[in-house]
């Protein structure tokens, strides 16, 4: 079992979290296969964050460890290549939930957990697992869920069995799905920042962790 001590400031949650994540992607092999995906996902959020001038170690801990409520679940839902069925897609829902609870109890991070819960909230309502509606979100919740989708849609679709888009694909789908789904204001700011990265090849970067921390230093 993996205990944590009483930290002194949020650094130490950020580092015990990365801790905690480093050893789950090492011994689950569902963990591992999103590692770089959450690693990605991280540094995207903490581009835009930065941006709206609500970063901090909190917001770096949930965006890194905002999938880890799946760390339980079979590969044979996770990654499987066709729909779910109703059932099975619930299973998957609950890995926001999850995800909170992990970050509450084994972290102490409440504030963090929130932001994980909210990840997969949407503006209009129709979100899980509160259902909560608009600015009922928290900031950094609609900020991961914005870096999430561009992620899974531009680089990690392989437990999706779809099609990678372009980065100006992914743009135009975040900007369709814009006020029903995202936060179109946080959607209009983060093209603005990601079209700043000189990107090399995807291959040569999407699962280089040295790499991916080079790219965003200067941004």
């Amino acid at each position: 079992m993996f205990y944590l001590n009483n930290f002194h400031d949020l650094e130490d949650v950020y580092k015990n979290a990365e801790n905690l994540f480093n050893r789950i992607s090492q011994d689950n092999e569902v963990l591992r296969v999103f590692k770089y995906h959450s690693i990605r996902v991280m540094q995207f959020s903490i581009l835009l964050a930065k941006s709206v001038n609500c970063n901090d170690a909190d917001m770096k801990v949930a965006s890194l460890l905002h999938d880890i409520g799946k760390m339980g679940l079979s590969k044979d839902i996770l990654l499987k290549p066709s729909k779910l069925n109703a059932l099975k897609f619930q299973i998957i829902q609950a890995h926001s939930t999850i995800g909170n609870n992990i970050l509450r109890k084994t972290l102490h991070s409440p504030r963090a957990a929130v932001f994980v819960r909210d990840h997969h909230e949407r503006w209009d309502g129709n979100g899980y697992p509160r259902g909560l509606k608009g600015e009922e979100i928290s900031v950094q919740g609609r900020i991961i869920s914005i870096c999430d989708a561009f992620d899974t849609m531009t680089i990690d679709r392989r437990n999706y069995n779809k099609s990678l888009l372009t980065y100006r694909g992914a743009f135009a789908e975040l900007k369709r799905c814009s006020w029903p789904q995202f936060d179109g204001d946080l959607v209009e700011r983060f093209e603005k920042l990601v079209e700043k990265i000189n990107f090399p090849p995807i291959e040569e970067w999407a699962e280089n962790k040295e790499m991916i921390e080079i790219i965003f230093s200067d941004n």
